[in-house]
């Protein structure tokens, strides 16, 4: 009896970790709000929270007639270095790390993927996140909704 009491307790902890995990994974990506193609036309831009290493992300749009446009998502190290096609490349030109250099590069290929979704769907709610570039998704979510806050110019 005491075997089903626990695993009775065990299901109940596992239940309300799921609930507790998927409410915190549910709030972490910075998106939500308004769909960015419902704002009134103008310029939008807005910098990301930092992460732990101190990088963040700048994500730039336009809003014109419920379409979104010109947008533009860069990753940025804390030194301001950005994340780019020579991201990861020595002062040679060359790889220095080459696991570290493709790492990099299919990150950015995501989040140029981001931008695109973006500028298709036109709500930031709707982007999907790819595999392997999660920190990317959250980061652009985050910018795109400092973005709205700071409203158009």
């Amino acid at each position: 009896m005491g075997m089903k009491a626990n695993t009775g307790k065990t299901r109940a902890g596992l239940l309300l970790a799921a609930a507790i995990g998927a409410a915190v994974l549910g709030g972490c990506g910075g998106g939500g709000g308004a769909a960015a193609n419902s704002l009134p036309d103008g310029s939008y831009t807005g910098q990301s929270d930092p992460q732990e290493d101190g990088s963040y992300g700048v994500v730039s749009f336009t809003v014109s007639a419920g379409t979104i446009s010109d947008a533009s998502f860069v990753m940025y190290d804390d030194d301001g270095t950005p994340h780019d096609e020579k991201y990861g490349l020595g002062s040679d030109g060359k790889p220095a790390d080459e696991a570290f250099y493709q790492r990099a590069q299919n990150a950015i290929k995501a989040e140029q993927n981001y931008v695109t979704q973006f500028e298709e769907v036109g709500d930031q709610n709707e982007v999907e996140s790819i595999a392997g570039a999660s920190l990317s998704y959250r980061v652009f979510l985050n910018a795109v909704a400092v973005a709205l806050d700071n409203g158009g110019k």
